[in-house]
């Protein structure tokens, strides 16, 4: 193939021009490119320096600082002004500035713009308390480094290597053009023309015969293999355009699958890592108040603990639990129980620093709180401040018989810690004491002592034997009869509980009752007591002797047991006599839950008549009466005591009886223990009594004798 237009030497003399140029020009370039790489890891080399030469001094900065040492924080300047690439040195306390100097530097670069130009860079490191087992930081230093200050022989050896550098360059090309010159150039030419006006589909290319003195080098065999390749290139075109269809299918439901797949494994991987941030968390913190658990808390306690034995110095234990928060919880439901104990929590949260005082929620309505450094008088203080916080809250609370708004109980441990400090023993004489805060009435902080361990230590003899006394179902009913104070007949009978002791001795509720209702005993003893009043029953029916009507107290509590119905049923089924549940007044009755309400209900639509007893020394209204519909009214002894006392006494007796007739509801009085008082109820009009002028309470073997020997007409003297 012929070139036209253009003889061989011109075009050569231009490739000349054109190789000598490009050389230079690259080579310039490639050696300033290396220049100006050199010199940026030159300036890093310098910053790293200045960096470590921070990090090497910060400790005596640090203790400069801590010791607020106006002189060693100079020394400290003068250090760092020993590294030549620092500048500026600000030492600060806290957020303060404690000193601070600086200096003029002249750049060691060549006088020329883009090199010699100031490289400034601001270095910061915080300084930490020394003394401190935390990183407790207590102000920072900071440097300004001028990278621009290399080292001199480093600088003069940088433009030696960038002159040479040139120099080799330039002499590259001069070669390079002696290699291309003429021929060779020519036939690259024709070539490349070949090649270019080549098209897919228009054949194998035919390439122009080198020259002689050019045959059998790799120029021929260029042209050689520019010829196999165009051939093999139209037939890989070929091949290709087939394929690209199916690829591009391919590639389409591939694309599919890996967006499907994508979507699902980054929904798993969000799914993991929620789940492995709930569990970390659930690891140390309470789920419900989002304070650390009984877990976290017995590792960092022990911690505490650890780190007051090394000093030397004492610990002080907080045990506190809400007041009455059972009852708290069955009035106002577990919803508003929880929002209590959320609320009590940040409370007690806002008492804790971080460092000197821990607050965990230990359980149930029970928190924790430990403070070192500080005993007796720290944990004095910290109680007396736990007891503000809640009473800061103001939560209503009108079951708790303590106080109108939710408050609580603590129990204080402290000790000066030695290697044989334990904090098991330290809870423990903490739960001692909030077990004697609890005793003395709650809403109080009761500090531990050996007196106060002592008399836990029978406190909890005596939760251990009623405990026993219920799994060996100590209890029983006595009965005292209710007689018509007019004719002596008995009318009906209460079911009054005692306890039977193993050794014969027998024990009255005031005796029992605190310690079962401190320890949510009472649903299981009225149980007891229920079972032994339908066995009673039971025996009656068998003996042929007529029981009148039977009356059984029923607690709040066990009102709200979700197996009463049942057992009042099991109790009803084949006994034909009249039986009644006496609530007592203190039971919540102006505003009854639903569930309170759904319950009564229940029992009144199995045949059972409601009763309120000691009436008259709780806060039963009259409109709840009229809501409620009891059957009878139980006036409680203490009205009944007082009323031949004072004028206002037996009018107030009366205007009780009075609400009673009103409202179409039996009265039965209690306590009735003398003549006088069985004479001037009758005359108010109260002719139901019971009380001893007429018979204590008997077991149930003696009632049913009594029962027996009983004649309508005859009154009980």
């Amino acid at each position: 193939m012929a070139i036209t237009g253009r003889a061989p030497r011109p075009l050569s003399k231009v490739l000349l021009k054109i190789t000598l140029l490009l050389t230079l020009v690259l080579g310039m370039i490639a050696a300033l490119t290396q220049l100006a790489v050199d010199l940026r890891q030159e300036k890093d080399a310098v910053e790293a320096s200045a960096d470590a030469f921070l990090d090497s001094i910060v400790p005596s900065a640090s203790s400069a600082v801590f010791n607020f040492h106006d002189a060693a924080a100079e020394q400290v300047i003068e250090g760092l002004f020993m590294q030549r690439a620092i500048r500026q040195v600000r030492i600060f306390n806290g957020p303060d500035l404690m000193t601070e100097r600086e200096r003029v530097l002249e750049s060691t670069l060549p006088t020329f713009a883009p090199m010699s130009s100031s490289d400034e860079k601001e270095l910061t490191r915080e300084l930490h308390n020394p003394e401190a087992s935390e990183n407790e930081v207590i102000g920072r230093i900071t440097v300004v480094v001028d990278r621009s200050i290399v080292p001199p022989a480093i600088v003069n050896r940088m433009v030696s290597y960038f002159l040479l550098a040139t120099i080799k360059n330039l002499l590259f090309g001069v070669a390079l053009v002696a290699l291309v010159y003429a021929a060779l150039a020519r036939h690259i030419i024709q070539i490349a023309e070949a090649a270019a006006g080549w098209r897919p589909g228009a054949g194998v290319i035919t390439t122009p015969a080198p020259p002689g003195f050019l045959r059998g080098t790799e120029i021929e065999m260029l042209g050689s293999r520019i010829e196999a390749m165009s051939g093999n290139a139209e037939s890989a075109i070929n091949t290709l355009e087939n394929s690209t269809r199916e690829v591009r299918k391919s590639n389409s439901e591939l694309n599919q699958r890996s967006t499907l797949l994508s979507e699902a494994v980054r929904a798993r991987t969000e799914e993991l890592n929620a789940a492995n941030r709930a569990l970390k968390r659930q690891a140390d913190f309470d789920a419900l108040t989002g304070l650390y658990n009984r877990r976290a808390f017995d590792r960092l306690s022990q911690r505490f603990v650890k780190d007051a034995t090394a000093t030397g110095s004492s610990v002080a234990l907080l045990m506190i639990d809400v007041d009455q928060f059972k009852p708290f919880n069955d009035h106002y439901g577990h919803q508003a129980g929880d929002e209590c104990l959320k609320r009590i929590a940040v409370a007690l949260g806002a008492l804790s620093d971080g460092q000197d005082i821990l607050v965990a929620r230990y359980g149930g309505e029970e928190f924790v709180c430990m403070t070192r450094d500080g005993g007796r008088g720290a944990g004095e203080q910290l109680a007396m401040a736990a007891h503000r916080a809640i009473a800061s809250l103001a939560i209503p609370h009108d079951r708790s018989g303590v106080s109108d708004i939710v408050t609580a109980s603590i129990g204080l441990a402290w000790e000066r810690c030695v290697p044989s400090t334990s904090l098991e023993a330290l809870l423990g004489a903490a739960d001692e004491a909030l077990y004697e805060a609890k005793h003395k009435g709650r809403n109080r902080t009761v500090l531990s002592s050996e007196n106060i361990q002592e008399r836990v230590r029978k406190r909890r003899e005596a939760v251990s034997d009623l405990l026993q006394a219920v799994e060996e179902r100590q209890f029983e009913p006595f009965f005292q009869s209710q007689v018509n104070a007019r004719t002596g007949r008995i009318v009906g009978m209460e079911a009054l509980a005692r306890w039977r002791k193993p050794g014969g001795e027998i024990l009255g509720p005031r005796e029992f009752m605190p310690v079962a209702e401190d320890n949510d005993l009472v649903r299981m003893i009225d149980g007891i007591i229920f079972d032994k009043c339908a066995q009673f029953l039971r025996d009656a029916a068998a003996d042929g002797v007529t029981v009148p009507g039977l009356s059984i107290n029923l607690s709040e509590d066990h009102l709200r047991d979700d197996g009463l119905i049942d057992r009042l049923q099991a109790l009803r089924e084949g006994i034909e006599t009249p039986v009644a549940v006496e609530l007592l007044e203190t039971t919540t009755l102006d505003k009854p839950s639903r569930e309170l309400s759904w319950t009564i209900d229940a029992i009144r639509e199995l045949g059972l008549d409601i009763e309120i007893d000691d009436f008259g020394t709780g806060r039963t209204s009259i409109v709840s009466l009229m809501t409620l519909r009891p059957s009878r009214l139980k006036v409680a002894r203490e009205l009944v005591m007082a009323a031949l006392q004072q004028d206002r006494n037996e009018k107030l007796l009366s205007c009780v009886l009075e609400i009673g007739n009103t409202l179409g509801i039996s009265v039965v009085a209690e306590g009735v223990e003398t003549e006088e008082q069985r004479k001037l109820l009758l005359d108010l009009g109260c002719s139901t009594h019971q009380g001893f002028l007429y018979a204590r309470p008997v077991p149930a073997a003696e009632q049913l004798a009594l029962l027996a020997a009983r004649r309508p007409g005859k009154r009980a003297s």
